[in-house]
């Protein structure tokens, strides 16, 4: 049986079927006159030059319609060589195709294994020629890009003597050793920068995610850089942190990740060292449990997705034995889905520093729950569309909410105002609970907008300050009964029940 793809079978025209076809023809025609000689010519000379005439042309026809059949037979015989001659070219073609391929493919194979075994390479030098071998395959093939962007990450989530601090004893060999190594994560770190701009098209890798869980990483940026996600779960940062303009389209995650930060002066202007100013995050972005012991930069930051920031540390930034007290700065972000500052006190964020949200903008639920506020917090000209909840949060300095808008359900049951409590010329919407909370400072309502109810069930407020005390309207402050004061009993001061009637 012949094979589909050989194409049909075709039998070889021989000679002698040739010969054989022309003398049956010519026995034909002599038959075919003779049978019409004696049919109709006897006694006829005319009607048996017709007949001989008429049995011609049958003779000269017959042979005509054999001579057509075997043009046609030729001419079919031509194309079925050509379209023989065809697949064999196609085929041949796939072949030499097939062959480079797998050549390409063992070429690539062979180079990524010998870039690779660099990588483990005791030296240096030889480990940083490895990054750029691997660099320069994935630029020439970019199929092979997330696999060897997979290689970098990798390498540096491999552990790194910056963490080592099991020996206090100077070693000339391992400071050596860690400078080099240092050298070659900066320069898998610049790579992956480098490629992640869409500032030079022939240089970008489109569509890459980062997978740095646990990573030791030095100085690291992504400013700029477009990518689709990337993970930095327990990653350690040491130095500056910089994702300023930062694009990422996919789940981004800083749980447990540590930023060190190095508190520096740079010409006499203070260095941020964790910047996120105006980076865009179109997915979930995850930063539960981190801790930043620099100060922390979000300024028209966007947050698309959810925001997790649920147990989170913003601690002091401590140089020469100075602390500045600015730690967190979200002045103009923009948080489009669910955000989290602690569900409760048990996984409250801790601002240790200084902490703005002037201007921020929150399209849906936000909570503060049990969040602990060290220093002064402004929410200046901060718009909060949907519920917002400070339940169980302490404000242990100033609590600024000048002009902002809350225009859904504003809770603050049971939260805590050690500090100064300004609501000037804020917006309520639904409803202001302000149930069980204590005002242990300056408390200032006024030019306050109540859309709707503004409660203060529970609450009380000092009576032996002498700050400027301004209230909602309908809301009195007087001597608590005896069986309120238990609740107060560890707190310092005089304190008064709020009522609001």
């Amino acid at each position: 049986m012949t094979r589909k793809d050989e194409g049909p079978t075709y039998e070889v025209l021989r000679p002698r079927t040739v010969v054989w076809l022309a003398v049956l023809m010519v026995a034909i025609g002599i038959g075919v006159a003779a049978w019409l000689v004696l049919a109709y010519g006897r006694g006829d000379p005319r009607n048996s030059l017709e007949a001989i005439k008429t049995a011609g042309t049958i003779v000269i026809g017959s042979g005509g319609a054999v001579a057509l059949w075997l043009a046609v037979r030729r001419q079919r015989t031509a194309e079925l060589a050509i379209a023989q001659k065809d697949r064999e070219l196609r085929q041949k073609d796939l072949d030499q195709a097939h062959t480079a391929r797998d050549a390409v493919e063992r070429r690539v194979t062979e180079l990524y294994t010998m870039a690779a075994a660099q990588l483990g390479s005791e030296h240096a030098h030889v480990r940083i020629a490895g990054i750029y071998a691997l660099e320069r395959l994935a630029q020439n093939n970019p199929d092979q890009r997330q696999v060897i962007v997979n290689v970098l990450c990798a390498y540096l989530r491999m552990p790194h003597t910056t963490d080592d601090t099991g020996s206090t004893e100077p070693d000339p060999d391992r400071e050596l050793r860690r400078t080099q190594e240092r050298q070659v994560r900066l320069t898998a770190q610049r790579l992956l920068t480098t490629h992640l701009r869409r500032g030079q098209p022939d240089a970008f890798w489109p569509g890459i995610t980062l997978d740095l869980a646990g990573a030791t990483l030095l100085d690291f940026t992504l400013e700029r850089c477009h990518l689709h996600g990337a993970t930095f779960e327990g990653a350690r940062f040491h130095g500056t942190a910089e994702f300023s303009l930062a694009e990422f389209t996919g789940p981004l995650t800083f749980g447990n990740a540590r930023f060190t930060g190095d508190a520096r002066f740079i010409n006499t202007v203070w260095a941020e060292p964790t910047d996120f100013t105006r980076a865009r995050f179109d997915h979930e972005a995850d930063f539960a449990q981190a801790t930043f012991r620099s100060i922390a930069t979000f300024d028209g930051t966007q947050f698309e997705g959810k925001a997790d920031f649920g147990g989170t540390r913003f601690d002091f930034v401590v140089f020469d034995n100075a602390r500045f007290a600015q730690t967190a700065v979200f002045d103009g972000a923009r948080f489009t889905g669910r955000t989290h500052f602690g569900v409760d006190k048990y996984h409250a964020v801790h601002f240790n520093g200084r902490t703005y949200f002037r201007a921020a903008r929150f399209d849906q639920d936000v909570v503060f729950g049990g969040t602990r506020f060290a220093d002064a917090v402004v929410f200046d000209d901060a718009v909060f569309h949907d519920f917002v909840g400070f339940n169980d949060a302490v404000f242990a300095d100033s609590a600024i909410f000048t002009k902002t808008k809350l225009l859904d359900e504003a809770r603050f049951r049971g939260t805590r105002f050690n500090g100064n409590a300004l609501f000037g010329g804020s917006e309520f919407g639904r409803h202001a609970n302000f149930d069980s909370a204590l005002f242990g400072a300056e408390a200032r309502f006024s030019d306050v907008t109540f859309t709707g109810a503004a409660t203060c069930g529970g609450a009380y407020a000092r009576l032996d300050v002498d700050d400027l005390r301004i209230w909602p309207s309908g809301w009195l402050l007087a001597t608590p009964p005896t069986a309120d004061t238990e609740r107060l009993h560890d707190m310092p001061g005089r304190w008064g029940r709020l009522y609001d009637r």
